[in-house]
């Protein structure tokens, strides 16, 4: 063990030889270190990757230049899927300790070698949390489709299969509820949140989840690169006929090839991007209906808000040249008081109760009626047996 303060090196009681430094709290550190470290392994070769990430990093609180704690940590992290904190993790490792016999600088060579695995981690990161988004604003058709893609890219991504998991027990899809989350637990053995919904949709959670081979980065075949084409002597003293019918055969072979190598794969492609378009169209129409079904609820409530002000208006400015009911309330009350309750019964029918805003306004209404109305048509009634008898 070296000093800390001065790089020397330490003696047996924990003090430097050089500077006299106490690094026996550091020795400490890194025996704790190195305890979680060993709790940790023991986590991965079960399979229980949830709890080998949270030892690991107990391992790197204690000590950040754990070389094998970080590199662990960082294959746990590509084992579920999070290529992108798999890749952070070696990177720091190669940074602390730059060293040749260091296993990170390999891991990033290999990653950083091929291209296409960043591609896939960033459309990766893209794709889901685009489904987050859906699944949080209810639009769980949506995020289906985005976690769909998600697991075609990495079909390992434990978070992926828990997401997709709890969308379609919200469908109310138990059945593919569970297949999700035995594929999550085929990665990860002890995921706690996997085994908490199994409980939730009535399945054990102590099933054992069969295992899936780690599916490592793995470089080009070096066997490949090795392979030299060879010379070929041609004999002139071969016939010509010969040459032209193994010209002949050649062109056959061609043409074969064309069609059973060539073709299909040209016709799979279009397959695929039919299927690409077709899905991209299905999500947007999705989209429109949504935004369309939003604006039919704006409307009603609108229109809704439009007659309700129409019959406050009614009530204080009235329409098509009659008086406000106001005036017609003031009429009534004005010939209520003459005891020309005709002319009063007369004004309160172009009143409308319900429309009246305040309680008095509705109490004097009600008072008036119950006295106006019958003495009008008593006076109605007398006024017409007197016109008839005349």
């Amino acid at each position: 063990m070296k000093c800390v303060k001065c790089g020397r090196t330490v003696g047996a009681d924990g003090f430097c030889t050089s500077c006299g430094f106490d690094n026996k709290h550091v020795a400490k550190a890194c025996n704790t270190a190195n305890y979680y470290y060993n709790i940790g392994l023991e986590k991965v070769e079960m399979r229980d990757m949830t709890g080998a990430v949270a030892q690991l990093r107990k391992a790197l609180t204690y000590n950040k230049e754990h070389k094998d704690a970080r590199n662990l940590l960082g294959l746990v992290y590509y084992e579920i899927g999070e290529g992108g904190k798999a890749y952070i993790q070696w990177k720091i490792s190669a940074q602390l300790n730059s060293v040749e016999e260091n296993a990170a600088n390999k891991y990033i060579k290999e990653m950083e070698e091929h291209p296409a695995v960043f591609e896939e981690i960033n459309e990766t990161a893209k794709k889901f949390n685009q489904a987050l988004v859906y699944a949080r604003q209810g639009s769980d058709d949506l995020a289906m489709i985005q976690i769909k893609k998600v697991l075609s890219i990495t079909p390992n991504f434990v978070r992926g299969h828990l997401l997709f998991a709890l969308l379609h027990m919200r469908a109310g899809d138990n059945a593919a509820a569970k297949a999700d989350l035995n594929n999550a637990l085929a990665v990860d053995n002890y995921n706690t949140t996997a085994r908490r919904f199994l409980m939730e949709i009535g399945e054990n959670p102590m099933a054992a989840a069969e295992t899936v081979p780690v599916d490592n980065l793995k470089p080009d075949n070096e066997n490949l690169k090795n392979v030299r084409p060879v010379d070929h002597y041609e004999d002139p003293s071969k016939e010509t006929w010969k040459q032209f019918v193994y010209m002949l055969i050649g062109l056959a072979i061609g043409v074969v090839a064309m069609f059973v190598l060539v073709i299909p794969s040209v016709r799979a492609g279009v397959s695929v991007d039919y299927n690409n378009l077709k899905e991209e169209y299905n999500e947007t129409v999705a989209q429109k209906d949504g935004e369309i079904s939003q604006l039919q609820s704006d409307k009603e409530t609108l229109q809704n808000d439009n007659d309700d002000l129409t019959e406050r208006i009614s009530v204080y400015e009235g329409s098509d040249g009659k008086d406000s009911m106001y005036d017609s309330l003031l009429k009534a009350s004005q010939a209520y008081n003459d005891r020309d309750y005709v002319t009063c019964a007369e004004e309160l029918s172009n009143v409308k109760r319900s429309a009246l805003p305040s309680k008095t306004s509705k109490d004097l209404y009600t008072s008036m009626s119950e006295t106006a109305f019958p003495a009008a048509a008593e006076e109605l009634k007398a006024s017409g047996e007197a016109s008839y008898n005349a």
